[in-house]
């Protein structure tokens, strides 16, 4: 879909936003964005929104806007965005290749040079390296090797007006410098300013329309040779804690660089799990027990993966699964059992001991008592009688 949003006419400023189905060859309208401007900029985000700001809005007071007005096509719906350090119109904005949305010059009473970028994920603007020259009105893109073209333009607010620039300077988002390019095509064949500028499926820039005096039907292109893409690098930070007992939690952590783009993907495998993950840093608790070598890559927005980072993990068994302890554990087992039987045999010896004591003992009892009685009856055999009293 291709979003033509607000701008104005010969008497007003319009609020209309309409959608272009490549596909079907139809329009539809969408909502209204919220504060009516032209002379403003967009871009798409990598979250697919659509980034308008600045402009001219005759009906909020903002003759130089900072506004951000941020659409949603998936919703159809405007949100604001954190405003634009310095108000402005006639500006160019495009993505850069790290995500960034970025404001190149224009206009707030005289041409400007001032770049600001706005993050999307955090809502800030950040101030980058200016212009080489003030300008105003010119075509901005994004070349196929991550830099960013502002081709022609001018310094005059009024349409039509003088000067007309040919020339193409070159911002590198990574290094915040600027340069001018040294091929061929370093100069607009035809000057101008109020020019539209794309790049093709062919990897070529193309500068469109615009005035130079008169309005132009002129479409020149410029080819530009990316460099041969330098593979990223991966590191790993950290896996703790190392070693690990199985089913404990581990948290693994790496990241990349890449000196001619962006990271956008990661990978973790191990020699015993195969893939374990896809982001820089995540916890698991389920690699399997053993010695593992862990492999870290990275892959760049050209879709080159780097060499991988190795570092290796060890997962030890459970205490209770071990073949040592758990062969201590039976034998003391077994041990106990054998104390338990020999106290079960001890103490049935110790009852038949007192049994046997308790029998002895009334044994003798019985012996002393018989030998007593047997001393007694001889005592008594042995005593003669008494004698008988006299008769009278």
């Amino acid at each position: 879909m291709i979003y033509v949003i607000s701008g104005g006419n010969s008497s007003d400023e319009i609020a209309a936003v309409q959608a272009y189905n490549t596909t079907s060859n139809l329009w539809t309208s969408k909502a209204d964005i919220p504060v009516k401007t032209w002379m403003g900029a967009a871009a798409t985000g990598n979250d697919g929104k659509i980034y308008v700001i600045g402009g001219e809005s005759y009906e909020a007071g903002l003759y130089y806007s900072n506004l951000t007005q941020i659409y949603d096509p998936v919703t159809d719906m405007w949100t604001n965005g954190t405003q634009m350090p310095t108000g402005r119109c006639e500006l160019g904005v495009v993505k850069g290749p790290d995500g960034l949305i970025y404001a190149f010059g224009g206009y707030n009473g005289t041409a400007l040079s001032v770049v600001e970028a706005y993050n999307p994920s955090t809502g800030t603007w950040v101030k980058k390296a200016s212009m080489p020259k003030p300008k105003l009105e010119f075509g901005v893109v994004l070349g196929p090797d991550n830099k960013i073209y502002i081709i022609g333009g001018g310094t005059d607010y009024s349409n039509n007006w003088a000067p007309f620039y040919d020339s193409v300077e070159v911002y590198d988002p990574k290094t915040d410098t600027w340069s001018t390019p040294t091929w061929q095509e370093s100069y607009l064949p035809t000057p101008r300013k109020e020019l539209g500028a794309a790049v093709g499926k062919n990897g070529k820039i193309y500068a469109i329309g615009g005035c130079n005096g008169a309005y132009l039907q002129a479409n020149e292109e410029a080819t530009i040779v990316a460099p041969e893409n330098m593979r990223p690098t991966a590191y790993i930070d950290s896996i703790t804690p190392n070693p690990i007992v199985e089913g404990e939690n581990i948290t693994f952590t790496g990241h990349g660089t890449d000196t001619d783009g962006s990271i956008v993907a990661y990978q973790w495998r191990s020699s015993i799990d195969g893939v374990i993950g896809s982001t820089a840093t995540f916890k698991t608790s389920t690699l399997s027990n053993g010695t593992h070598t862990i492999y870290f890559s990275v892959k760049d927005n050209s879709g080159a993966w780097s060499n991988e980072a190795v570092a290796t993990v060890t997962v030890n068994i459970p205490m209770t699964e071990d073949p040592l302890y758990q062969s201590l554990s039976n034998l003391i087992n077994q041990l106990q059992q054998q104390n338990s039987d020999l106290t079960d045999t001890v103490n049935g010896l110790t009852q038949k001991l007192d049994m046997m004591t308790y029998a002895l003992l009334g044994a003798i009892i019985v012996a002393i008592v018989l030998g007593i009685a047997t001393i007694a009856l001889m005592v008594r055999k042995k005593t003669p009688p008494p004698p008988k009293p006299p008769t009278q």
